[in-house]
């Protein structure tokens, strides 16, 4: 996953100097462009338009039809199986384009999902041990970043919370239980980038680690897969009456 992410940094790297909002709108149309375009290029217009002529027609008798139960359960019957056909000659295109917006969608998550950690500004790290574990946790950073407040915290509810600041620079903090010790990783930048935000360490004492990044809000305090989600329907219900695809 490492190579992925610095495939797609280096090929789409140069959109997380803009503005988040335009970055993600941009990468909306281009994907929606992509499937549009598959779909026509794998599929028979001309047999998916008249499957979907047949689906109006039979949404249209299904109306005249409320009256009639056993007519309508047999239209009903016939406007699924023309359904059934439309979906099964739509899947190559869906499975082409799958798996590699799947890793684009990774990708955005990894840059768009947060706000990054910048030099100076103190962040929490919440560490959630596993049920049974009691006792205090002490947390030891590198050179470069500190620990705002206490080094050692009592395990209440099965969590801790330790808060930090540093300068610029990947770190791993480390937290220690009487028998057990986890490194978490962290990345302080003016970058739109930022660490893993929920971390899991192998080992018996820690169930998951989180670094509170804040979550990065868009127009109407909508997230990017918000964002990314209505946009793509705009685009894809406009790039399909462009390019005439049924």
């Amino acid at each position: 996953m490492v190579f992925l992410d610095s495939f797609f940094t280096k090929t789409l790297g140069f959109m997380l100097n803009w503005n988040p909002l335009w970055a993600i709108l941009l990468l909306s149309f281009v994907i929606s462009l992509v499937i549009v375009v598959l779909y026509r290029v794998f599929t028979d217009q001309t047999e998916m338009k008249q499957l979907k002529d047949q689906l109006k027609e039979h949404q249209t008798k299904m109306k005249k039809l409320k009256d009639d139960p056993a007519k309508l359960m047999k239209v009903q019957k016939e406007a699924m199986g023309i359904n059934m056909q439309y979906m099964k000659k739509s899947m190559k295109p869906t499975l082409i384009t799958f798996i590699p917006i799947l890793l684009i969608f990774g990708w955005m998550n990894a840059h768009f999902a947060y706000e990054p950690i910048i030099p100076g500004q103190e962040f929490n790290v919440l560490v959630e041990v596993r049920e049974g574990i009691t006792g205090n946790i002490t947390t030891t950073v590198p050179e470069g970043i500190n620990v705002v407040g206490e080094t050692e915290k009592k395990v209440e509810n099965n969590q801790a919370k330790f808060t930090f600041k540093g300068k610029e620079g990947d770190y791993f903090i480390t937290v220690k239980t009487e028998e057990h010790e986890a490194d978490i990783k962290v990345l302080i930048t003016n970058d739109r980038n930022y660490a893993e935000v929920i971390q899991k360490p192998e080992n018996k004492a820690f169930k998951s680690i989180t670094i509170e990044n804040k979550t990065l809000k868009l127009i109407w305090g909508l997230s990017w897969i918000w964002i990314y989600i209505i946009s793509a329907i705009v685009f894809s219900i406009g790039l399909r009456k462009i390019l005439n695809v049924h």
